[in-house]
């Protein structure tokens, strides 16, 4: 269990540093599709909280210990935040899109990991689903392809 509690905690990390950027794209947001990338990233953030809230609850459920500072989430995160305070809607999409590839990938091994714990592959499966038709339609927004 261990081995999934500390992996559980690097995801824990970079969903509270997305959640983060999330909301200074929100509330940076500029220019063309304003109003849409505002709204998109409020949800983002109000979603990955749950997620995050979920997560670190499962992992007190497996008898681990969640990330509980600042310094802990920045040390262990591999989402780099980002400080800037002027965005336009491309930016936005593309980093988004970058950053939920990266924990859909991080979802699907801690899902294959967990075999034979039913409700944390159920739990990471969820996020996957999430994730794939999320990046399906940020691709769809920036004009790319699968």
């Amino acid at each position: 269990m261990k081995n999934i509690t500390e992996k559980m905690n690097l995801i824990l990390a970079d969903l509270h540093i997305l959640g983060t950027k999330a909301q200074n794209y929100h509330w940076n947001i500029k220019g063309e599709r304003f109003f849409e990338i505002h709204a998109k990233t409020e949800g983002y953030y109000d979603h990955l909280q749950e997620v995050y809230d979920a997560l670190a609850e499962r992992i007190l459920q497996l008898g681990g210990r969640p990330l509980v500072t600042l310094k802990q989430i920045l040390e262990v995160g591999r989402i780099s935040e980002d400080a800037s305070t002027d965005f336009n809607a491309k930016y936005v999409v593309e980093n988004i899109l970058k950053d939920f590839d990266f924990l859909r990938t991080e979802f699907k091994a801690l899902s294959q990991m967990s075999e034979g714990d039913t409700t944390t592959v159920a739990f990471a499966d969820e996020q996957v689903a999430f994730l794939d038709k999320e990046t399906w339609m940020l691709r769809s927004f920036l004009g790319q392809g699968l």
